[in-house]
């Protein structure tokens, strides 16, 4: 399994939604998780590197009206609160051959791009996780 998997299944706990693979595909899911083209390595002489990585977290959602927008910025809040909790935890996703040590959001639920009844709201979670070698 993936990195972005294990965060894929990871935020299923949050609410159960289908979430798709580096493409939001709003006719299909209306969420994506995006791996972002940049991975912090840190090596240690043990052998062992820390590796942080980022995703973006797309969701296409309503936002003709006002009240949509109050809605959408509260499902951000909501998720970012989730996320907090789950590192204070340390309930993190589960990677086959590395150990997760923090995972947060870095970047705030914000509205991105924006069509006639929908925009997709964007918001950066950011990994981090050891491999011995």
């Amino acid at each position: 399994m993936t990195v972005s998997e294990s965060i894929i299944t990871w935020l299923k706990d949050f609410e159960n939604q289908a979430i798709d693979t580096d493409i939001l595909k709003v006719t299909v899911n209306k969420y994506a998780l995006v791996k972002e083209p940049n991975q912090q390595i840190k090596s240690y002489i043990t052998g062992k590197k820390e590796y942080t990585d980022h995703y973006t977290f797309q969701a296409c959602l309503a936002s003709q009206t006002n009240t949509d927008r109050i809605d959408n910025q509260e499902y951000g809040e909501r998720l970012s609160e989730w996320v907090k909790e789950k590192n204070i935890k340390q309930e993190f996703p589960l990677l086959a051959d590395a150990k997760v040590t923090e995972i947060g959001i870095t970047t705030p639920f914000y509205m991105g791009e924006t069509a006639t009844n929908e925009s997709v709201y964007e918001m950066t979670i950011a990994i981090k996780y050891i491999k011995e070698r």
